[in-house]
């Protein structure tokens, strides 16, 4: 049984196999009004989805995060890039992108999630893992488990002015006499 992971707040625990978040704010691929959990094949992918969307919010200053690990019951339906409507990838993707899945959305289609590449790691076998929490099959769907996650501060220096050295300011003192 596969194995998908993701990063979220730790105040929303409760409603990770939901997809909510996703339903209130809709996403790259999901309109809002239609619920879609976000995971990655990897905890490396999922760290790296939920740092491009901390928006520049320092590391330290984060609210606690947790990594879920969850078992899928079947396995997942892999959408080739060939498939991907144009655009799919771009930072400011197309308005008509969040509606490519809605008809694999439906209750009736036997894939329960979808691998699809990560637009911040393109080109590689990395994908993320789009789970329907609407699907027939969603109550075989288990948290393995829940860990708190800790942000390596390292992930994201702050930016420094550059040190200016003593030849430096000597010589910028010189053409301004």
């Amino acid at each position: 049984m596969p194995l998908v992971y993701r990063i979220q707040k730790k105040q929303f625990i409760e409603s990770v196999l939901t997809g909510e978040g996703a339903r209130l704010n809709g996403g790259r691929w999901n309109p809002p009004g239609t619920p879609l959990v976000y995971t990655s094949m990897t905890p490396e992918l999922a760290l790296l989805e939920t740092l491009v969307h901390l928006d520049g919010t320092p590391v330290r200053d984060l609210p606690p995060f947790v990594r879920v690990s969850i078992e899928l019951p079947e396995a997942i339906e892999d959408i080739q890039l060939s498939e991907l409507p144009t655009g799919w990838d771009a930072l400011k993707y197309p308005e008509n992108l969040p509606q490519f899945l809605l008809p694999k959305l439906v209750l009736s289609y036997p894939a329960l999630a979808f691998a699809i590449p990560s637009v911040i790691v393109r080109n590689t076998p990395s994908r993320n893992i789009l789970i329907n929490p609407l699907h027939p099959l969603m109550s075989q769907v288990k948290i393995v488990d829940v860990v708190a996650h800790e942000f390596d501060k390292r992930l994201q220096k702050q930016a420094e002015p550059p040190a200016v050295s003593t030849a430096q300011v000597k010589k910028s003192q010189r053409r301004s006499t």
